[in-house]
């Protein structure tokens, strides 16, 4: 890429809210994208000409949209190296983690047992595994991290009373990249099963589970600029068919009689009620529009804004950057004991810079490494070199104002 191509992006423009808001500089994009046109017109078409209940309808219509969903299925499915017939479409990767913790662990954790997760997690991959050791008198393993922010050595924290390993791919806080392929081979060695969060690296990472060789991995599509309230969760085949089924109702049975039922088989099994139809349609075009950005060099463009963002942020020595490794998406958090991180998000959206300030549903983590919590910057395929110079301008204003 050019400089002028390494400064400027050439997807803002199909993000109607920086037509609307040309100087808006956002920042929150670990939390949730902005959504394209492209993955707009996706849905409003679905929804104006196409839609009709799926699964049940024996009409033109009702078979046509049964046909598009399961093709959305095939799509979001091959965007992390599976098949259609190992991929669960869910509210998102919240729920992903409810269902596995419910309908995978419940049935094989009892008392003594434990499941193991690092403190980088994420609330919604700490609180199930926690409810579900509390409820069976089972213990949650909590493994550390090293000084670069990366998990530490898994080994010793597992024995053979393991039932679970889930670990989050990459940080929300951090940005940190961990090696889940490895871990999740050590797990494999022990006969553990595995889990990876997503969540953050779906966004910025090519995923491959068959490379990664978990049991079971979660993403939502709000992170990879489609809707907020979907998600997709991929479990093994030889897995999936020994789970009970989580939730109950219509679209995944087969048979209901008076003193007893029947489930459906498969991924079907695991999606009870009307399908979110519209978000599975936004989330196949999110799919494809993010692996059109990839194929035009946006992770290049992303990596060198994100060193441009590192490199603004280091000139302040009033601002402490959290851990970060060498392998990292483009996420960065920092903290102030002279300056609250609240404090410094209003002043900076005074200024039309949106960064998120909080302990970011990972109190664990923050609480371990700093008392007030911190401000995140993260960066998304509109971000451009302009964000980062009105963000200087911006710390700038804020030292002047409360240092």
């Amino acid at each position: 890429m050019s400089e002028n191509e390494m400064s400027v992006s050439k997807w803002r423009q199909d993000f109607s809210v920086f037509q609307q808001r040309p100087d808006w500089a956002y920042f929150d994009s670990a939390a949730s994208c902005q959504v394209p046109e492209q993955v707009l017109e996706g849905m409003l078409n679905y929804q104006r000409e196409q839609h009709a209940n799926v699964h049940r309808g024996s009409y033109q219509q009702s078979q046509h949209a049964t046909a598009l969903y399961e093709s959305w299925r095939v799509r979001v499915a091959g965007f992390i190296g599976t098949s259609a017939d190992q991929l669960i479409f869910t509210r998102g990767t919240t729920e992903s983690m409810n269902l596995l913790a419910d309908s995978l662990a419940r049935p094989r954790v009892g008392k003594g047992d434990n499941i193991v997760i690092s403190l980088a997690e994420h609330h919604a991959n700490w609180l199930p595994w926690e409810r579900v050791c509390r409820e069976a008198g089972a213990e949650l393993r909590v493994v550390p991290l090293n000084e670069d922010g990366t998990i530490a050595d898994v080994e010793p924290f597992l024995d053979e009373r393991t039932r679970v390993l889930s670990v989050t791919h990459a940080s929300n806080v951090l940005g940190v990249i961990n090696p889940v392929a490895d871990i999740c081979a050590l797990a494999r060695s022990r006969g553990i099963l595995s889990v990876v969060d997503a969540a953050q690296s779906a966004a910025h990472i090519n995923l491959d589970v068959t490379q990664i060789d978990c049991d079971a991995l979660a993403f939502s599509a709000h992170k990879i600029y489609g809707p907020t309230g979907i998600g997709a969760l991929f479990i093994k085949s030889d897995v999936l068919q020994d789970m009970p089924p989580w939730q109950v109702g219509g679209g995944m049975v087969d048979m209901v009689y008076e003193n007893d039922v029947s489930y459906l088989q498969g991924v079907s099994r695991f999606e009870a009620g009307t399908p979110n139809l519209i978000g599975a349609a936004g989330f196949a075009a999110a799919v494809e529009y993010l692996q059109q950005a990839r194929n035009a060099g946006s992770t290049a463009y992303l990596n060198q804004l994100f060193n441009d963002l590192l490199a603004v942020v280091e000139r302040y020595d009033w601002l402490q950057m959290l851990p970060h490794s060498n392998g990292r998406i483009p996420v960065l958090s920092v903290h102030s004991d002279k300056v609250h991180p609240r404090d410094l998000a209003m002043l900076l959206d005074e200024s039309g810079i949106a960064a998120r300030a909080g302990r970011h549903c990972a109190q664990p983590l923050i609480n371990a490494l700093t008392e007030e919590g911190c401000l995140r910057f993260s960066l998304g395929l509109y971000s451009q070199r302009d964000d980062i110079l009105r963000l200087a301008a911006g710390l700038d204003n804020a030292a002047d104002l409360l240092l």
